[in-house]
């Protein structure tokens, strides 16, 4: 198991990052991870091309978290 960190990379690189999670998860640690992944999206805004669990759908309180999050950017 790799200690999860990424490194500088340049143009045409990529790196892949997966998390592994065990057992049960509370609310409040779910909804934490949520906001941080929106955080991560923003701060790496097109090199983050993409994060999938399982192929499921964003709940939509997440996207409408997300489209806040443009509302803002655009004032």
């Amino acid at each position: 198991m790799s200690g999860g960190y990424i490194k500088p990379q340049k143009e045409g690189d990529h790196q892949i990052v997966v998390f592994t999670f065990i057992g049960p998860i509370e609310a409040k640690k779910v909804d934490q991870w949520n906001k941080a992944l929106l955080e991560l999206k923003k701060l790496f805004g097109a090199s983050l091309t993409g994060i999938t669990i399982k192929g499921d759908p964003t709940p939509p309180s997440i996207l409408a978290l997300a489209r806040k999050g443009k509302k803002k950017k655009k004032k």
